[in-house]
């Protein structure tokens, strides 16, 4: 909302292509380090960064996940010497386009350390959905508290409140507010105050259990105005015809698969002895021989027609000198049938 003309600037989502970017600032708390049987059990931990004096070097890794499937591959901090302080303050570019964010995706951060020779330890995971529930990208800074032990996913949710350390989540709900022009905003009180909310919250993370890792989203600008991305999904308001009933309506026939009685029936009679003249006296006409021929050079996959099985059956005797046919009339005999 600007504060001058009171007007709502917005800009959708999918017509942005441009990749994701997200600022690693600082990590805050203290690092517990592991229980005595532990470090008996792996006694290189004693070389690793919980045992390193002052801070040690750690990394982040960022990544887009859709209902806990990856979107792209992860993106990892650049190396820094810490001294007393994690502090990144580094832009990194995800390889993920504003135009292809679904509705709840989510940024997964994982904190990493060294454990020892080739080995890396996890030191904590948090995440944070990209568009709030109204469908606007997140704007601002967030403290997320991250989880011990644990890699980034949908089971650790950074804006899950503190015991206790509930002034944190006011405080943010309040700086959302003025930024985004609910309330009045006054040069010279505004630093002050910022600058109270910034010493509170120190004071609330050194006094918490957990460590936080605050991160900061961009800030959108068209024509030096600051404009919200609101999540759009191109065509997505298009009206389509939905047919209550269908035009073809199907009846299941479950005789479908089923022996058809009138071709089985038909098949015995054309193959019965008794029926007129004698298999071994009957001689094929010229058009009987030319379709013989023609079914005899098939090739061996191809399946023969029932009308085909019957026209071999028939002249079967006649078909004893040639050696080809064999292979033929062999499919036209019913072995399921006895006798």
């Amino acid at each position: 909302m600007n504060e001058i003309d009171d007007k709502f600037y917005y800009v959708y989502s999918s017509s942005l292509d441009h990749k994701l970017e997200i600022k690693i600032g600082t990590l805050e708390g203290k690092r517990q380090k592991p229980e005595y049987d532990k470090l008996l059990s792996d006694p290189m931990l004693k070389f690793s960064g919980l045992y390193q004096e002052g801070c040690s070097d750690l990394y982040v890794t960022c990544q887009v996940l859709n209902d806990g499937v990856p979107l792209a591959l992860p993106v990892t901090t650049s190396y820094k010497a810490f001294t007393t302080r994690w502090n990144w303050n580094e832009w990194v570019t995800l390889p993920v386009f504003y135009s292809d964010l679904p509705r709840n995706a989510i940024l997964a951060m994982t904190i990493y350390d060294c454990a020892g020779p080739g080995k890396v330890m996890v030191v904590g995971g948090t995440t944070i959905s990209l568009f709030g529930k109204h469908g606007m990208l997140r704007q601002g800074m967030f403290d997320l508290r991250v989880w011990p032990g644990v890699e980034g996913s949908e089971k650790t949710p950074g804006k899950a409140p503190d015991r206790g350390k509930e002034q944190m989540q006011r405080l943010a709900k309040l700086a959302k507010k003025h930024r985004n022009g609910h309330i009045p905003k006054v040069d010279w009180l505004d630093r002050l105050t910022f600058r109270e909310i910034e010493m509170i919250n120190e004071k609330e993370k050194r006094s918490s259990d957990y460590m936080y890792l605050m991160i900061e989203f961009p800030a959108v600008q068209v024509d030096g105005i600051d404009h919200a991305v609101v999540y759009y999904e191109q065509d997505g308001d298009e009206m389509y015809q939905f047919r209550a009933e269908a035009d073809i309506v199907t009846v299941p026939d479950h005789e479908i698969l089923q022996e058809n009685l009138v071709e089985a029936k038909q098949h015995r009679l054309a193959r019965s002895l008794r029926s007129g003249l004698s298999g071994r006296d009957a001689k094929p006409t010229a058009t009987e021989r030319d379709q013989l021929a023609s079914i005899v050079a098939l090739p061996p996959g191809r399946a023969l027609a029932a009308d085909e099985q019957d026209l071999l059956w028939k002249f079967r005797f006649y078909l004893c000198e040639q050696k080809k046919a064999l292979a033929k009339f062999l499919e036209c005999v019913n072995w399921n049938r006895q006798g």
